[in-house]
């Protein structure tokens, strides 16, 4: 059988019209991918939208918070200039007060002069009660009282501020001048006490401190002298303007004081007195002043000006801030304040750590009186009003070591140069030598005599306490006026340095360890010379009379302070002192020359303690009872 033309091909398998290429059918879950992706970019397009909507709330809220905060400042700045009308307002009335008063007893004495005249003259109609009736006497001061000052005020001693004794100030009576004449432990009353019983002084310089703790609530700001505090919403600083009225409150506080205390001291080398700088921001010249926004320095017109000042940060805390300090870098300041010490950088200001023993109770008052860094930078050793010395590592954030023996409150501690050892100063009159190595107490300093002053036996707590920079003295202050020096390595006792008048607050070695200087409740600062106190005991001195005349030598006194001198520091090249006081002034002191370089003043209360950076920073830092710390920069002017 015959087939057709494509019978063969067919027979073999080749298909007989063209070849087409086959094209696979679509995978199964391609459509699925391709609506998931779909989804995917819905939903990234609805977040990008809501994004855009948060930043653009985030902006409303932003520009809605620096609306209120403009108008918070516009408030605070209303609420200053009323307060320095008021100051002034107030001034104005006391000095027209005090001329109404003035012309009263002329008068008086007028018509005590005219009776006196006409009952010689045998009338005696003019001489009787109820003459005297017919012209009603005007208010007068009660006794005590200074003049401009009258009615419910009258006998009150200026501005009431914080510097509370043990180791930082002095409290308020409210008794017009009267001298502290309670036993030395009865505990004063706190500032809160005083303000709830309507006190609004405080006391002259007392020779018998007690030690008393902080207050638990904000500080009111102080009212102008004589009349009642002033209270503010927050403890935020004063304006520039506020300043003048401060100073005004320090002034006429300053005024006040008994002639006894206008006097100067003079230096213990030799009898001429030591010349006195007044910073008056109300008389000083606009080329002597530097102002900032809520703080102000004032030059002293007599000696060259050398340096410039300047604020770098104000770090506000939640309670009375009583001890700044270094690290020995510079890079970090510590502040004790109730229950807590916090760390703060000081280049950014930024808060690092806050240091919080929790086994102590959060509800209790425990404030920080004395911080010390230890040399190497790695430990913190912390005092407070529990009696407990604790010492932190900075690394970890914890507690290392804890020293307890003390039966009063730590005012003050202080590393050893070389780091092993820690000495702790206290208002039980002790100071004790613990070793950190072994954890243990290497002997106990006591001060078992007792010093009589005006008023009795003074209390003799150890306010502060400082290592001279070779290790081998021990320097210690006291409420008994005077400042002790101990062979730091035996504990004996070397010399005791007269010549305060009242309670030593506080004292530092210089760099090179040739002076010791101490700041008192007496306004002053002193200069001792420890080379003399080398050079007698290299000649083997041992029974020469202590303090002045003795073994070592008072070089001068540093006066210009208004009030108590609660916190000294010396710079790490030795040009300069500083000294913070109950004045809320800081003032650089050239020890060369004796004389003050400058005045800062920004604090609404006492300035409790003034640290000075050892690093090459040019930095100072200042606590204080208006519950913030602040630091400073300073540099020589080219």
């Amino acid at each position: 059988m015959h087939g057709g033309p494509g019978a063969p091909s067919q027979a073999a398998g080749i298909p007989s019209g063209p070849v087409v290429g086959v094209v696979a059918p679509p995978h199964p879950n391609a459509q699925r991918l391709n609506d998931l992706l779909e989804f995917v970019k819905a939903e990234f397009e609805q977040v990008a939208g809501e994004g855009s909507v948060l930043r653009a709330q985030r902006e409303e809220y932003e520009a809605m918070i620096h609306t209120h905060a403009s108008e918070l400042n516009a408030m605070r700045a209303m609420v200053y200039d009323l307060e320095r009308k008021y100051h002034d307002d107030k001034r104005v009335l006391q000095e027209e007060n005090s001329r109404l008063q003035e012309e009263n007893s002329r008068l008086r004495q007028q018509l005590d002069s005219s009776r006196s005249s006409v009952s010689s003259a045998g009338n005696p109609s003019l001489s009787g009660p109820s003459s005297r009736s017919a012209f009603p006497p005007m208010i007068s001061p009660a006794p005590g009282a200074r003049p401009g000052s009258a009615g419910v005020f009258a006998g009150r001693d200026g501005e009431r501020d914080f510097a509370q004794p043990g180791p930082y100030g002095s409290g308020a009576n409210g008794r017009g001048g009267e001298r502290e004449a309670e036993h030395p432990n009865k505990r004063m009353r706190t500032d809160d006490e005083d303000r709830r019983k309507g006190a609004a002084s405080i006391p002259p310089p007392r020779h018998a401190p007690a030690a008393i703790p902080y207050p638990s609530s904000r500080p009111p700001s102080t009212g102008p002298p004589g009349g009642p505090p002033l209270q503010h919403p927050s403890p935020l600083p004063p304006s520039a303007s506020a300043v003048p009225a401060i100073a005004a409150a320090s002034n006429a506080h300053s005024r006040a004081s008994t002639p006894a205390q206008q006097q100067p001291p003079q230096s213990l080398k030799d009898d001429k007195p030591v010349e006195v700088t007044s910073f008056d921001p109300d008389t000083a010249p606009k080329d002597l002043k530097k102002e900032g926004s809520d703080w102000m320095t004032m030059f002293n017109p007599n000696v060259k000006r050398v340096l410039d000042v300047g604020l770098v940060h104000t770090l506000v805390h939640d309670s009375v801030v009583c001890c700044v300090r270094f690290s020995p870098d510079g890079k970090v300041l510590a502040t004790g304040c109730n229950r807590n010490t916090t760390l703060y950088d000081t280049k950014t200001g930024a808060k690092i750590a806050v240091l919080f023993d929790e086994t102590a109770g959060a509800k209790t008052d425990n404030y920080i009186r004395s911080a010390s860094f230890s040399p190497d930078g790695k430990f913190l050793a912390t005092g407070s009003e529990d009696r407990i010395v604790r010492i932190w590592n900075l690394a970890h954030k914890r507690i290392s070591q804890v020293f307890q023996g003390h039966k009063s409150e730590i005012y003050s501690l202080a590393f050893s140069p070389d780091g092993r050892r820690l000495v702790s100063g206290s208002g039980d009159k002790t100071a004790k030598m613990w070793d950190l190595e072994s954890g243990t107490c290497l002997y106990t300093l006591a001060i078992d005599d007792i010093t009589i002053a005006e008023n009795g036996p003074v209390d003799a707590g150890v306010t502060s306490v400082v290592f001279s920079p070779d290790g081998k003295f021990l320097a210690a202050g006291s409420l008994d006026t005077m400042v002790r020096i101990w062979d730091a390595e035996s504990g004996q006792l070397l010399d005791k340095l007269k010549g305060h008048r009242d309670s030593v607050y506080s004292v530092a070695f210089s760099p090179d360890g040739k002076f010791l200087v101490s700041g008192s409740l007496d306004k002053t600062l002193k200069m001792f010379d420890i080379g003399s106190l080398k050079a007698a005991l290299a000649a083997g001195v041992k029974d020469a009379p202590v303090g002045e005349g003795g073994k070592t030598t008072c070089l001068t006194t540093l006066q210009g302070h208004k009030d108590y001198v609660l916190s000294v520091d010396i710079s790490p090249d030795g040009a300069w002192i500083v000294s913070g006081s109950k004045d809320r002034g800081v003032q650089f002191w050239d020890p060369k020359t004796a004389k003050a370089q400058f005045m800062l003043q920004g604090h609404k209360n006492s300035v409790i303690s003034v640290a000075v950076s050892p690093g090459p920073h040019g930095l100072i830092a200042t606590g204080s009872g208006d519950w913030s710390a602040r630091i400073w920069s300073y540099e020589r002017i080219q």
